[in-house]
């Protein structure tokens, strides 16, 4: 890779645009933008703020993509995500002027600081790298794509919700109900929850025990790979959540009215605060099994 500015940052789900070539998609509808993911080399330049790079546009050598990968551990979770909507918006404006991948990169260089989106400093030329994966190792290091689940999905004891899948008649083995930098991953007792939105697409619903020390995000089927990148995104935020001492429905209730995060979604500032009866009945409900 050719030389840039940068170094190391704290490794988290990296709230980009959605991984997906060609046109980005959101909830199944084709957006007018530039596609986000590309085989082949890449060039790239590095966002600024406060004089530390916070992430990287970069556009395909060949093809029509171009997307800003943030660099985590930069910024707070919450206004790193802002600044990714910003740059989302920006190429969609690109995009409808007709520009190419590059030339809607060319036009920021030298522009005024955003106060979260950054700016990509006067002079600055562009960087290559061989690959869309070379330069997210160079932006966040160590970074693994999640493995997406396919369905069918599995109940809290571990038990297929299609019964004619191995094992649906009984249990395949605990499912991990802990996680030892957030909130417990299960309720037995009731829980409060918000719908989760992409675009007006439903990603799936946020949720915290009424009482107690559990949160989740239950991904709608629907949303298939989106929901569940979704639900990687809201685990980082449950864990920044534990660790600045609030509790589960703190923290649900502190992203409520938040700016829609490219993989994250929002919950709207409108929406209202259901119940159902544990994190198994949302679970049902998001898999349109049942309602809680």
């Amino acid at each position: 890779m050719n030389g840039d500015i940068g170094g190391p940052a704290d490794f988290h789900m990296p709230y980009g645009l959605p991984p997906e070539g060609g046109a980005a998609r959101d909830g199944g509808r084709s957006t007018a933008t530039y596609g986000t993911r590309v085989s082949g080399p890449v060039r790239y330049l590095p966002v600024l703020l406060g004089g530390e790079v916070i992430g990287y546009l970069y556009a395909s050598v060949r093809g029509n993509a171009a997307s800003y990968i943030r660099r985590l551990g930069a910024r707070a979770t919450r206004e790193g995500a802002e600044g990714a909507v910003e740059w989302a918006r920006r190429l969609r404006a690109a995009h409808r002027e007709g520009l190419t991948p590059q030339e809607a990169l060319e036009r920021w260089i030298g522009a005024e600081e955003h106060p979260h989106a950054g700016a990509v400093p006067v002079g600055t030329g562009f960087a290559e790298a061989e690959s869309y994966e070379e330069l997210m190792q160079r932006a966040n290091p160590g970074y693994v794509e999640p493995e997406v689940p396919q369905v069918p999905m599995y109940d809290s004891e571990g038990t297929p919700l299609d019964r004619d899948q191995p094992g649906g008649w009984g249990p395949i083995g605990p499912l991990r109900t802990e996680d030892p930098e957030g909130y417990r991953m299960v309720s037995l007792t009731p829980v409060l929850y918000y719908p989760v939105l992409r675009g007006g697409a439903g990603l799936g619903y946020v949720w915290a025990a009424e009482a107690g020390d559990a949160a989740g995000f239950a991904p709608r089927v629907e949303a298939r790979g989106a929901g569940y990148r979704a639900r990687t995104a809201w685990v980082d935020r449950f864990k920044l959540g534990k660790r600045e001492g609030r509790t589960p429905l703190e923290t649900i209730r502190w992203w409520k009215g938040a700016a829609e995060d490219p993989v994250a979604g929002r919950v709207p500032s409108e929406a209202q605060e259901q119940r159902a009866a544990d994190s198994k009945a949302l679970n049902l409900l998001a898999q349109d099994q049942t309602r809680p």
